[in-house]
């Protein structure tokens, strides 16, 4: 038994095997417009990476090959030690534009409503995301990278409610190659990013 669509203009109603629509144009086009929005949302949603899977992804650009902290690192806090790390550092012009743009094209792929802190001036960036786990905490990414110092860092670990807010909140700085950002902890410690000539 066939449906057949009929276009009249007013109401709508069944009429045997012919299903006669008279809504307004403007009515049936939100409608199909709607229904685009969530066909395209259901497929960002089915593509896109959660922090660990995008961690992954990072750590595997090519000249990302350093996983131990040391004086280079330019995250400060007290975390660093319960994380994974992935960086590259003193790559020269191709290699932090080849590895810049391999990260771009990654974090792509991040719901931007996960990033909670972050900013790009062409010169330094750093991108913070947080995203709840089935833990009960959250997953925490943090991104540093430097063109000056031909840097790019990847660090993985998981922060509580506070700790997230904290960094959330946390004042963002940039100018030329400099950048810093400062979040202070109620227990007391810090969570620092300072990217500049020196580090």
């Amino acid at each position: 038994m066939a449906l057949i669509l009929v276009w009249t203009g007013m109401n709508y109603s069944f009429v045997g095997d012919v299903f006669i629509i008279e809504k307004h144009k403007t009515i049936v086009m939100k409608k199909l417009i709607l229904m685009l929005v969530v066909a395209v949302a259901a497929i960002s949603n089915a593509s896109a990476m959660n922090l660990k899977e995008a961690f992954n992804a990072l750590s595997n650009i090519q000249n990302v090959n350093v996983v131990t902290p040391d004086y280079n690192l330019p995250i400060d806090a007290d975390i660093v030690q319960n994380g994974q790390l992935a960086a590259g550092y003193n790559l020269n012009k191709e290699q932090i534009a080849e590895a810049g743009t391999a990260a771009y094209t990654i974090l792509n792929q991040v719901p931007l409503t996960s990033m909670v802190n972050g900013g790009n001036n062409g010169e330094v960036a750093s991108f913070i995301y947080a995203m709840p786990n089935d833990s009960g905490s959250n997953d925490l990414l943090v991104v540093a990278m430097s063109g000056y110092k031909g840097s790019v860092v990847f660090f993985y670990t998981t922060a509580d409610d506070a700790y997230v807010s904290a960094i959330k909140s946390a004042p963002l700085k940039i100018e030329g190659n400099f950048l810093s950002l400062e979040a202070k902890m109620s227990d007391g410690n810090e969570f620092n990013i300072i990217l500049s000539k020196a580090r």
